[in-house]
């Protein structure tokens, strides 16, 4: 009987927390950023990932609440130790820049690695930027076409147009126009403008 009480009581709590994350999601959309705020710190003390990023991308941009870059990195905490890959890459992010903190990049690299690890584009892309410059960690050009073809197959264009340039121009890699060409096609079909013209130039100069 406690065992099913116990069930019971494990259930409303889930259902409850999670209606409160949807019903902070539906105020944010209609505008009422500081209700959201209040439902979003709710759903975040009660162990919802999701609602501590939001409040915690609330507090970077002083939506609703004070804009506060150390209160933002705290909610980030919180929400990567509780399997948030965007809190993870934001968290490399601040730094990285040095946001509020000390400026550490290899923390932000760890950051970076546990959001890349989480399927975050911009994670795999981050750290990808890492290895190409070499200053955080020994320069390597397989590690970097390895993190962008991930970041790429996550629809990251920016990452997509970055393989197209190694292509285009043999950085690390052999030079190989066709290939180029078909990164900045995907790069373009994800948004990504740079991608679009590159495409253009390149297939222009082929129909020549």
């Amino acid at each position: 009987m406690k065992k099913l009480v116990l069930a019971f009581s494990l259930l409303f709590s889930i259902t409850l927390y999670g209606d409160l994350y949807e019903k902070a999601l539906d105020e944010y959309e209609n505008g009422n950023v500081k209700i959201a705020a209040g439902l979003y710190l709710k759903s975040c003390d009660n162990g919802n990932s999701n609602a501590c990023y939001k409040l915690g991308m609330m507090h970077v941009k002083g939506e609703g609440v004070s804009q506060n870059n150390k209160i933002a990195g705290s909610l980030f905490v919180k929400s990567c130790d509780n399997g948030n890959a965007d809190a993870c890459f934001n968290l490399g992010i601040i730094y990285e820049d040095g946001k509020a903190v000390v400026k550490d990049k290899l923390k932000a690299k760890k950051f970076y690695e546990k959001a890349c690890e989480g399927d975050s584009s911009d994670g795999c892309l981050y750290l990808g930027k890492m290895y190409l410059k070499g200053k955080v960690v020994k320069q390597d050009y397989k590690r970097v076409i390895e993190l962008y073809n991930k970041s790429c197959n996550l629809e990251n264009g920016e990452s997509c147009y970055s393989l197209g340039l190694m292509y285009l121009e043999g950085e690390g890699v052999r030079k190989n126009k066709s290939t180029a060409k078909e990164y900045f096609g995907i790069a373009c079909d994800n948004g990504n403008n740079k991608g679009c013209k590159q495409y253009r130039t390149l297939d222009n100069v082929n129909t020549k």
